[in-house]
């Protein structure tokens, strides 16, 4: 009976937060922050396309995180359900993921966003040179820029990923195999499968090597 008052009450709140997360003023706020990223990283994949005779971005998405997706990352951090903490709790409400052909230009789009002096870097996460324990590959940011269209001095902050094609597809796989186990690591079927992720990890890191080095031999020619 406990059980089950705590799933009512669980649900009446995401339903309070996804009304929140859908108003007007939240919506434009973190539409506001992905159109100027998104501008920053086209306007730069365009002037490296220019530069190299080729291009560096291969895709370009953002998402604004559903109201299940921020109650559960609340709850695993152990907060209550609510838009308060979502947004002093979580700096990824909303995000970009920047696809890159190469590894160099996932370091030259990151390099970029560092140097930027209308952006605030808050945190930096390196995970191809220091990849997590499942064989995940990516560099994270957390950026912050001014929100001029908000009180004084209000700030909007969201996440940036930047991956290679292959390190994409990989963790399309992993986020599969998250999604339809529910978070669960045990089983026998579930530890095969993030067996093979995480030898497919290692695999796929090398491929993107090896194409890197043959694109570089190619434009010594």
């Amino acid at each position: 009976m406990g059980n089950q008052r705590e799933q009512l009450i669980r649900a009446e709140r995401v339903r309070e937060l996804a009304e929140n997360i859908s108003t007007k003023q939240f919506v434009q706020k973190y539409s506001y922050g992905i159109t100027i990223l998104e501008s920053m990283i086209t306007g730069y994949g365009r002037k490296c396309d220019q530069r190299l005779g080729r291009s560096i971005v291969d895709t370009v998405v953002y998402r604004l995180k559903t109201a299940e997706s921020i109650a559960d990352k609340l709850e695993k951090k152990g907060y209550e359900i609510s838009l308060t903490n979502a947004v002093e709790q979580l700096s990824d409400l909303a995000g970009i993921r920047v696809i890159c052909s190469f590894c160099d230009d996932v370091y030259r789009m990151d390099e970029f966003l560092q140097q930027r002096n209308d952006i605030a870097i808050c945190r930096r996460k390196d995970y191809i040179r220091n990849p997590k324990e499942s064989g995940y590959r990516s560099i994270h940011l957390i950026v912050e820029m001014d929100y001029p269209l908000g009180a004084a001095g209000e700030k909007v902050r969201l996440e940036v990923q930047i991956r290679t094609v292959a390190m994409n597809y990989w963790a399309k796989l992993d986020h599969q195999l998250c999604y339809k186990t529910g978070g669960r690591r045990s089983g026998q079927s579930i530890e095969q499968i993030r067996r093979e992720l995480r030898t497919y990890a290692e695999e796929i890191s090398g491929i993107d090597e090896k194409m890197l080095n043959l694109r570089k031999r190619i434009e010594e020619i």
